[in-house]
């Protein structure tokens, strides 16, 4: 079963993890051994060993139906596994060698068919061909600050008319210390709107062991349009 809740997850660019941390210019220039540091003296923060939630609570409700899906940064592989056990066509890449490691330690105990991969998002997105679903547990709210129009070329690139973007981000307004990069609505639809139609913008809750209520962040389904006949 995938129904136990657990904090969001952030990662898979050659920079390292951005949530449970305020970004700054340092974090945008750092190198991956920087972000496998975090695994290295333990578990990270942003690592419950459960999916999180919201995604759950998406899968729960068949809001995402079963398909082939890309997750751009997946950790420890919760997330990824909890897909595939859903009917996805999972394929899920981390720049982190010890967090795919785990990934697919993980994947050794419960037998899924996940495709963990260790590479650049962007490198590997290249070549990855298109995907009916990309998963963003909170890989968007980081790289904005330094890489959007990459980001947003990289999402054009791995999806088609009709395949849907669901991503969860940081929200604006939370005043608690150690949580996810803020940003505002009008942002997220100025940015994502480019590229994408919203099916949902609405609140949800980052849990995480250091804040018994969480962080505020944003559940943001949206659909790349059909192309007019």
């Amino acid at each position: 079963s995938c129904k136990d809740p657990a904090q969001v997850q952030n990662k898979g660019v050659a920079i390292p993890e951005a949530h449970c941390m305020s970004a700054t210019p340092e974090l945008l220039t750092a190198e991956p051994r920087d972000w496998d540091a975090r695994y290295r003296v333990g578990t990270p923060p942003w690592d419950t060993g459960r999916p999180a939630a919201e995604l759950v609570r998406m899968l729960d409700e068949r809001v995402l139906k079963p398909g082939r899906v890309l997750e751009v940064g997946c950790g420890a592989g919760d997330d990824a596994i909890c897909l595939a056990r859903h009917g996805f066509e999972v394929t899920a890449v981390d720049c982190s060698p010890l967090a795919i490691e785990r990934a697919r330690v993980k994947l050794e105990e419960t037998n899924e068919p996940v495709r963990f991969v260790l590479d650049d998002v962007f490198e590997f997105a290249q070549a990855a061909g298109q995907f009916d679903l990309v998963y963003d547990a909170g890989f968007y709210h980081f790289i904005r600050l330094g890489d959007l129009d990459r980001f947003l070329d990289m999402l054009w690139r791995v999806t088609r008319p009709g395949s849907f973007y669901f991503a969860l981000i940081g929200a604006s307004g939370e005043r608690a210390r150690g949580g996810p990069p803020q940003v505002a609505k009008d942002d997220i639809y100025d940015e994502l709107g480019r590229l994408f139609d919203f099916v949902h913008l609405r609140r949800f809750a980052f849990e995480s062991p250091h804040r018994k209520r969480g962080y505020k962040g944003w559940s943001c389904l949206m659909q790349r349009p059909a192309v007019a006949v």
